[in-house]
């Protein structure tokens, strides 16, 4: 129920208890000032048939007729003309007036009881008016306090959370009316600030890897090169059996390490240049999968491909879409124990007008933990020993820039699967659903 409708609804019981209270008051006055008539024109005739009984023979006509002239019922009427037939013959006499006295005396008998049956109900009707309007004024500010005051103090506890900085916290929705409304706009906006918080926060630390990555690439990768350099140049002057060269492999293997990080924070600091072709998903899924044979085999894991036939091709950048399926694969290999099955599935979600062409990677590994999982794109974010906290966030820029999506979906125990979706090139999606 919308507010407006509250309020109108507020409007007719008020109305309504205004008019009820009107109808009993209209009643009491009007049986009030009909019993007082009644009872002033009783007396008045009592007091004509005194002066017809007192009076000449002409004046005695005079009040009969007067008499006759005001009676409001049949049996009076008879009675005043047995009185005047009988003054016909001779002046009444107080015996012959006794039947009609005997009338007014009854009549004053009846109103008086129906003047105790209005006092009565009168005081009932009072009684029950003020009754009326007391719980009609307790229901209207019952209704103020539920329907305003209580939405309104909600509203703005709710408010006044958010403006310390917890754009986390939401106003509780109840009913569908304006308050209701207003409290899923505020809702929305507490949403958008803190998606924008967000993403000034990721600016932030871009222009902060961004410096680092000029800083590192500036200092370290000239003399990384060198010690590579001269420890792969001694090892091969070593023979093959002497011992030094193991100490020189670890070598060069630690400034391959650093290398690669010092190339993931170039990557990641730099914007996002596609170059984009219409390339088949499951192209780019079995050349990912053939270049990590060497090293799922390495690790004795095997890889299990479920393709979509008929899959429609997407308009991406190959090279990097490539670099994400293998970060992604990366990670379930690290995460795999030996003898699991790693699934690489390619599929189609979405409706009909805007497909999807999806790929999920799922492995057989712990799982993540749930305090992590909304971490898991945030920069420098890895419990890895190795890791650098870049991969998942240099693929989740790479997926944005394709205006696709990347999710994660993991229990722990149970293994984790990871899906990149992304919009089918423009008339490609007759063909998109598998069959």
């Amino acid at each position: 129920m919308t507010l407006r409708s509250k309020l109108t609804l507020m409007f007719f019981g008020a109305l309504q208890v205004t008019f009820l209270t009107a109808v009993g008051t209209f009643w009491a006055v009007q049986s009030w000032q009909l019993l007082t008539d009644d009872l002033a024109l009783i007396h008045e005739q009592n007091g004509r048939l005194e002066h017809a009984l007192d009076g000449t023979a002409e004046q005695r006509a005079a009040f009969l007729r007067a008499l006759r002239h005001h009676a409001q019922t049949l049996e009076e009427i008879e009675l005043i003309d047995r009185l005047a037939a009988a003054d016909g013959e001779a002046a009444p006499s107080a015996d012959a007036a006794q039947p009609l006295k005997k009338y007014y005396h009854a009549q004053v008998s009846r109103l008086r009881e129906r003047a105790r049956f209005v006092t009565r109900l009168s005081t009932g009707l009072l009684v029950a008016v003020v009754g009326l309007v007391l719980a009609g004024m307790m229901a209207y500010f019952a209704a103020i306090r539920v329907w305003l005051v209580r939405p309104l103090q909600a509203i703005g506890r709710a408010t006044g959370v958010i403006s310390t900085g917890d754009l986390e916290h939401r106003v509780p929705v109840v009913g569908r009316d304006e308050f209701g409304a207003l409290a899923g706009s505020i809702n929305s906006m507490a949403a958008s600030l803190a998606e924008n918080q967000r993403r000034l926060l990721a600016a932030e630390r871009f222009a902060m890897v961004g410096e680092m990555a000029a800083y590192v690439a500036h200092n370290i990768r000239n003399p990384l090169a060198s010690i590579r350099t001269t420890a792969q140049a001694e090892m091969l002057d070593l023979p093959a059996e002497d011992p030094r060269r193991a100490s020189f492999r670890d070598i060069v293997t630690a400034t391959d390490r650093l290398e690669s990080w010092v190339g993931d924070l170039l990557r990641f600091s730099s914007p996002v240049t596609l170059e984009r072709s219409v390339e088949s998903v499951n192209d780019l899924i079995e050349r990912c999968a053939h270049l990590a044979r060497p090293q799922l085999a390495q690790k004795g894991l095997r890889l299990d491909l479920t393709l979509a036939p008929a899959l429609a091709p997407v308009s991406v950048d190959r090279n990097k879409i490539e670099q994400v399926v293998s970060v992604l694969l990366g990670n379930a290999m690290d995460a795999s124990p030996a003898g699991a099955t790693i699934r690489i599935v390619s599929l189609v979600r979405g409706p009909d007008h805007v497909p999807l062409a999806c790929i999920r990677v799922e492995d057989e590994g712990k799982g993540i933990p749930k305090d992590r999982l909304g971490k898991l794109f945030t920069l420098f974010a890895t419990n890895k020993r190795s890791g650098t906290g870049l991969g998942l966030a240099l693929a989740q820029k790479i997926v944005t820039a394709h205006d696709g999506t990347i999710t994660v979906a993991s229990t722990e125990g149970s293994g984790t699967a990871v899906e990149i979706a992304l919009p089918v090139a423009e008339g490609r999606s007759q063909a998109c659903r598998p069959s």
